[in-house]
């Protein structure tokens, strides 16, 4: 079996730029308002936000590709049992 169809190499370029996207998002937007001098309550809950969502891409995506992995393993498991 290949490593990986079209879709789930397709879907985990996706995750990659995503996650890529919201770290720089979320660098740029820690420094544009200074978030360094802030309260250390601020700060962490910036943090935990940005985990949060970088937490939820990665669970959808991983999601999505196992779905696809699954389906295939399916569909193999099905033709040599004809």
């Amino acid at each position: 079996m290949p490593i990986g169809s079209p879709a789930s190499r397709k879907l985990l370029l996706t995750l990659v730029v995503l996650v890529v996207v919201l770290d720089a998002v979320a660098i740029g937007t820690y420094y544009a308002f200074g978030l360094s001098q802030r309260p250390n309550q601020v700060r962490m809950a910036f943090t935990v936000v940005w985990a949060m969502i970088t937490l939820a891409i990665v669970l959808v995506y991983l999601h999505r590709i196992r779905q696809i992995r699954d389906a295939a393993v399916r569909r193999e498991r099905q033709l040599r049992g004809r």
